[in-house]
C-alpha cells in the first residue's frame, strides 16, 4: 500500500493513520493525497512506527481522548522522532489543554477535509531535542511599525540557519499573521508552514481572546519550548494579559519601532512600561524598521529619545510590502536582499542560538 511521504531535511517520513474503526479509516484515506499506512489496533500502530525510519502518526477521531493521548505517549517512547497529529470530531478547550500537556501540538477537525488533507501533506516528524528552546517576544512600539513583518522574517532566518522554529501569533482579535502568510490554520495549535518553521496561528474567531486564556498561553509556550529551538511570538500593540504571560516566559524582548520621532516616543513609553514591570534589561533588544538614511534622525537624537542602545536597523524597501502581498517572507524569497541580510545580522548578533 502506498504511503504519503514528507521530506524534511532530506529524510523521508512515512505517514501512519491509527484508526480503530475501518469505515472511518477509509473515509479519512479518501482525502489524503496518497493512501496512508493504516493500523486499526494499538499494537500494529506501534510496530509500524518502530519499523519506520521516522514517521508521522495521525490518530483517528473515534479513539477516546484519554486512549489517544496514551497512545501518543507510547508512540513517542517507541519512536522519539515521530510527529503526532490528533484528529477530533469536536475540539474544545479541554481537548486543547489536555493535548498540550501530553505534548500533542497538532489537533485537527476530522470533519474538515481540507484540514485533514493538509495534515497528511504537510505534517512532519518532530525534532528530538535534549535542551529546552527559547522564547523571543516581538513587541510593537506603535501600530503600523512592521512588528509582524519583523517577527515573521526573524523566525524565517532562524529556521534557515538550521533551527527548528515555531512562530506564534497572539493577535487573537485580528489573525494578522495568517493573512500575511496566506496560510489557513489546519490546527488550533500548530500548523506546519515550511521546512524548519511551524506556526501557531490566531484564527481571529469571535471569543478567541476569552477562549485562549493566559494560562492556556503559558502552557502552550512551555510545550513549544520543549519541541523547538526557538519560539518567536508576535504580539498585539497593547500589554494584554496574554502578552504579559509571554513576556514572563521569554528570554528576549524585541521592541520594534521606526525612526520617526512619534514612534521613538512610543518606544520610550513601552520601555518605561517594561522597566515598571521589572523585566530584565539584559534580554531587551531594540530594532528600528523601515529606516531611510536620507530622512532618519541622527544617532544622537535617537539616543536622546529612546535612551537605550539600538541593536538593529532594517532598511526601508518596497520589496517588503511586495513580499507581504505574495504571502512569502522576504527573507525566504530573497535571502540576499539588504533587508534579509539585516534581519539575519540582528539574529546572529542579538538572539542566542541553541
Amino acid at each position: 500500500m502506498q504511503c504519503p511521504v514528507v521530506e524534511r531535511n532530506g529524510v523521508i517520513a512515512v505517514a501512519l493513520l491509527y484508526e480503530p474503526v475501518p469505515v472511518v479509516a477509509v473515509r479519512l484515506m479518501t482525502v489524503a493525497a496518497a493512501e496512508p499506512r493504516v493500523a486499526t489496533t494499538r499494537g500494529t500502530a506501534i510496530d509500524a512506527l518502530v519499523q519506520s525510519v521516522e514517521a508521522v502518526a495521525v490518530i483517528g477521531p473515534t479513539l477516546p481522548l484519554a486512549a489517544a493521548l496514551e497512545f501518543a505517549a507510547e508512540a513517542r517512547l517507541a519512536r522519539p522522532g515521530a510527529g503526532i497529529v490528533l484528529l477530533r470530531d469536536k475540539i474544545d478547550d479541554d481537548v486543547l489543554v489536555r493535548s498540550i500537556r501530553a505534548g500533542v501540538l497538532v489537533v485537527v477537525d476530522a470533519n474538515d477535509p481540507v484540514a485533514v488533507a493538509n495534515v497528511f501533506k504537510y505534517a512532519h516528524p518532530s525534532e528530538v531535542s535534549y535542551r529546552p528552546g527559547q522564547v523571543t517576544v516581538v513587541l510593537g512600539a506603535a501600530g503600523g511599525c512592521g512588528k509582524t513583518t519583523v517577527a515573521i522574517n526573524l523566525a524565517t532566518v532562524l529556521a534557515a540557519a538550521g533551527a527548528q522554529v515555531c512562530l506564534v501569533d497572539l493577535s487573537l482579535d485580528t489573525g494578522a499573521m495568517a493573512a500575511a502568510l496566506t496560510l489557513d490554520p489546519v490546527s488550533p495549535l500548530v500548523t506546519p508552514y515550511r521546512p524548519g518553521l511551524d506556526c501557531a496561528l490566531a484564527q481571529a474567531k469571535p471569543g478567541d481572546a476569552e477562549r485562549f486564556t493566559p494560562t492556556f498561553v503559558a502552557e502552550l509556550l512551555v510545550a513549544l519550548e520543549g519541541e523547538y529551538d526557538h519560539v518567536v511570538v508576535d504580539t498585539p500593540t497593547r500589554f494584554t494579559e496574554h502578552v504579559l504571560t509571554a513576556l514572563d516566559a521569554a528570554r528576549h524582548h524585541v521592541l520594534v519601532g521606526t525612526s520617526e520621532r512619534p514612534s521613538l516616543k512610543s518606544m520610550r513609553l513601552a520601555l518605561d512600561m517594561l522597566d515598571l514591570l521589572t523585566y530584565d534589561r539584559r534580554g531587551r533588544r531594540i530594532v528600528l524598521n523601515r529606516v531611510d538614511p536620507a530622512i532618519r534622525l541622527g544617532a544622537r537624537e535617537i539616543d536622546a529619545v529612546v535612551r537605550n542602545r539600538v541593536d538593529g536597523e532594517l532598511p526601508a524597501t518596497r520589496a517588503v510590502p511586495a513580499s507581504i502581498n505574495q504571502g512569502v517572507p522576504l527573507a525566504a524569497a530573497l535571502p540576499d536582499h539588504p533587508f534579509s541580510r539585516s534581519v539575519r545580522r540582528f539574529a546572529d548578533t542579538c538572539i542566542d542560538h541553541c
